[in-house]
């Protein structure tokens, strides 16, 4: 009984004498105040105008192929979707257009990826048609490893048969 009443005696100067510690002398040093350093405003200029730079990029396009195609027919609409990317590679000289082509699940690992760059390279000479300067595209295949869209239904595999085109920064 004497080990008893001795442990809560300990115990209770033991949480008197923490609660003064805490209290007393952690909490009044963890409310002082810190001194913060002043952003330059040439570090906020820079972000916005990167921003700005991004969201004037133009948005990606995408071309649709048939099932274990690659034919490409292209329109008046496509035509007019490459024009904001000609201006952009003339405007900025460390970008490079980026062609991927894509497939769906149905078929072979190898079979599909080589289908993907074969549908990239069809678009790519489409693009150097069109006055875009081929050292500047990047061309490669994803083949069935980047779908978009589901591949239980006939419109889900024919949304991840495609080849997308978009701006990469340097």
């Amino acid at each position: 009984m004497r080990v008893l009443i001795t442990g809560l005696i300990l115990l209770a100067v033991w949480c008197f004498v923490s609660a003064w510690l805490y209290n007393d002398k952690l909490v009044p040093a963890m409310k002082k105040p810190v001194p913060i350093m002043a952003t330059s405003n040439i570090q906020t200029t820079e972000a916005d105008s990167l921003m700005k730079l991004k969201a004037s990029m133009p948005k990606n396009l995408v071309i649709y192929f048939e099932f274990n195609g690659t034919k490409f027919n292209p329109d008046s609409q496509i035509d007019n979707n490459i024009t904001p990317f000609k201006v952009w590679l003339e405007k900025y000289s460390m970008s490079m257009l980026s062609v991927t082509g894509h497939t769906d699940l149905v078929g072979p690992d190898n079979y599909n990826f080589e289908l993907g760059l074969k549908r990239a390279q069809i678009v790519e000479k489409y693009l150097e048609n069109q006055g875009i300067n081929a050292n500047r595209m990047i061309t490669e295949s994803k083949g069935k490893t980047a779908p978009v869209a589901d591949y239980l239904t006939e419109e889900g595999r024919a949304k991840n048969r495609r080849t997308e085109i978009s701006i990469k920064m340097k």
